[in-house]
């Protein structure tokens, strides 16, 4: 677990969600999130940065830790993804930057979703605030394998490398995707993340969503879907983010800076389909 990569907002701290205009309308009328396998983003080395991250704290700490523990670590991490499919759901601390309008809003002619961030932490989601700078990831992943190191040095001899290390080594896998490459630091990305489980089917594995804790209790599983994405399914699930109606954490609406629509029109869109109070604006990027 990389405790400094837990996002923990302040009070009123939005967090913004770029799309297309099917995309925001599909969010506003579901009030959903959702959740997309983190292979199929559009870094295509997304989880593998985080390992090559990994490979290079394990190579600094082997004098000091050994080998055979380093190698044990590393055998959770490598067979992790055989126990779970990480999905995740990207935002970004900063709602109007030209560049993500270009990447993930139609080019300029889409929306911009400011959500009350405090809000969307109560959903069955990790919040994990993004982190690019090589030195400072390499760093963390040090302090977590020390920690690690020191709790399994105490513990007696039959003891060791037991459930509480598999737990810890996975979750360290996981929250390694919380690194990217520093090329993509102007997007300032909180990712909501969700796991899912395989479970054996027949002579196969499947997908199961086994729910967890969302709005103070606990919360079923959502149907897996799949989408059809350059030939290959695509997983996914979506998260409820009203609490069935009871919550409005949709607070921002940023029209894009080539769309033409009326900032009227989208109010009045927002208060008919009970989405109250939004802060409709235009984008101050000039793009033509």
């Amino acid at each position: 677990m990389i405790v400094d990569r837990v996002y923990k907002p302040k009070r009123k701290e939005l967090l913004y969600h770029y799309c297309d205009a099917t995309t925001f309308h599909a969010i506003c009328t579901n009030k959903t999130i959702r959740m997309c396998d983190l292979f199929s983003m559009n870094d295509y080395l997304e989880m593998h940065w985080g390992y090559s991250i990994w490979e290079k704290a394990a190579t600094e700490l082997l004098p000091e830790i050994g080998e055979e523990f380093l190698n044990a670590i590393d055998h959770i991490i490598h067979f992790s993804g055989g126990w779970g499919l990480l999905l995740a759901s990207c935002f970004s601390l900063d709602g109007d930057v030209l560049s993500q309008w270009r990447a993930y809003a139609d080019d300029g002619n889409g929306y911009v979703i400011g959500f009350n961030a405090q809000d969307l932490k109560k959903m069955s989601v990790r919040a994990l605030k993004v982190e690019y700078r090589e030195k400072k990831q390499i760093e963390e992943i040090k302090k977590v394998v020390k920690a690690i190191y020191d709790v399994e040095k105490s513990l007696p001899e039959e003891e060791k490398f037991g459930e509480g290390f598999v737990e810890l080594c996975t979750l360290l896998s996981f929250d390694s995707a919380s690194y990217k490459n520093p090329a993509f630091s102007e997007e300032k990305e909180v990712r909501l993340v969700h796991l899912l489980n395989f479970e054996k089917s027949n002579n196969s594995l499947k997908l199961v969503d086994n729910g967890g804790i969302a709005f103070g209790k606990d919360c079923p599983g959502q149907e897996v879907k799949f989408l059809m994405s350059q030939n290959a399914p695509k997983t996914y699930i979506d998260l409820d983010f009203s609490n069935s109606g009871k919550s409005f954490p949709i607070k921002e609406v940023i029209i894009g800076p080539k769309n033409l629509v009326l900032s009227t029109a989208i109010s009045t869109y927002l208060e008919t389909l009970n989405i109250p109070n939004v802060e409709v604006k235009r984008s101050n990027a000039s793009y033509r």
